[in-house]
């Protein structure tokens, strides 16, 4: 496979993977009586210590050096808990009192918001199709969270606001650590976030109690959770950035929202209304739209500075 296929395949396997995650999380939740709190701490840490062992392979010593200075370990201390930690607990809570799909699709529309705020700090006006498409994902909100009833609320208000918040802590969590990533490489960042978090919340959810029925198949499920919706999602979807860019693997985490649409119809049976489907569809629509637009412009601009870089390099030689 060329790169682009290879980045294709690891971004579309990764986002499947998160979109499993939450409907195993759901099952944890109705049929063997775990809670989020306990689950986004076994997952955060044992998940986090699995990513560090893989970056330790990789970098050695080196995984610790963002320790070594106090800007630095103050800033992976902050995305540790308002990136890591607030993002998993907010999205696995509002499976827990919704379920996947709901909390998927609340989730989905941060990068609608993370437009808005690059908008915002770089001063410059909304294009026609960046108001189009936060008027679209506003209307899918609506069209979800109330089936077109301004004056009923179809989900719970808790579940509302819990998706709402995961997607402004996804805002934090994609900003937020891009000069660590730089600096030190996704595996050791991603790595000390979850297990940081993970500790920062087992105090609160009590990690070392097990609480709910425990079986052969509850440890399957959590293994899932773990093994599939955090180190295989991580790793898969940060191949595809390295092989795609961070802007075209964009595209393809749209498999998460359908994913766990589909899943959570297919598997736990859970059934929509016709305006929850249409608010579904017009999110994910709109906010890969976004995604395509963005990919055309890049690749656009790219041509224009080859094409400016080419005519540079025919007038030199004629003045040569």
């Amino acid at each position: 496979m060329n790169a682009k296929v290879k980045g294709i395949t690891y971004a579309l396997i990764g986002g499947t993977c998160w979109g499993l995650s939450g409907i195993v999380g759901k099952l944890l939740f109705d049929t063997r009586g775990l809670n989020a709190q306990w689950l986004v701490t076994a997952r955060l840490i044992i998940g986090g210590l699995i990513m560090l062992f893989i970056a330790f392979l990789q970098k050695k010593e080196k995984i610790f050096d963002v320790w070594k200075n106090k800007k630095t370990a103050c800033s992976m201390l902050l995305f540790a808990a308002f990136g890591m930690l607030a993002c998993q607990l907010t999205y696995f809570l509002c499976v827990q009192y919704s379920n996947p799909a709901t909390a998927t699709v609340l989730q989905y529309t941060s990068p609608v918001m993370i437009m808005i705020l690059c908008l915002f700090l770089d001063k410059k006006l909304p294009r026609i199709i960046d108001i189009l498409v936060l008027i679209a994902v506003v209307a899918g909100v609506f069209l979800m969270s109330t089936h077109g009833d301004i004056h009923t609320l179809a989900i719970s208000q808790k579940a509302l606001i819990l998706g709402m918040i995961a997607a402004v802590t996804i805002v934090f969590y994609t900003v937020w650590p891009v000069s660590l990533l730089r600096e030190f490489g996704s595996p050791s960042v991603i790595g000390w976030g979850m297990f940081l978090g993970g500790i920062m919340l087992a105090p609160f959810s009590k990690f070392w109690v097990l609480s709910g029925k425990w079986d052969g198949y509850t440890v399957i499920l959590v293994g899932i959770v773990i093994i599939f919706g955090t180190v295989c999602a991580f790793t898969c979807y940060l191949k595809g950035v390295m092989y795609l860019g961070p802007v075209k693997s964009s595209l393809f985490s749209c498999m998460e929202p359908l994913v766990s649409t589909i899943l959570t119809i297919t598997v736990l049976h859970q059934t929509f209304a016709m305006a929850d489907l249409v608010g579904i569809a017009v999110i994910i629509i709109s906010v890969t739209s976004l995604a395509v637009n963005d990919v055309i412009e890049e690749a656009k601009t790219h041509k224009k500075n080859q094409k400016d870089q080419k005519n540079q390099t025919e007038q030199t030689e004629q003045k040569e």
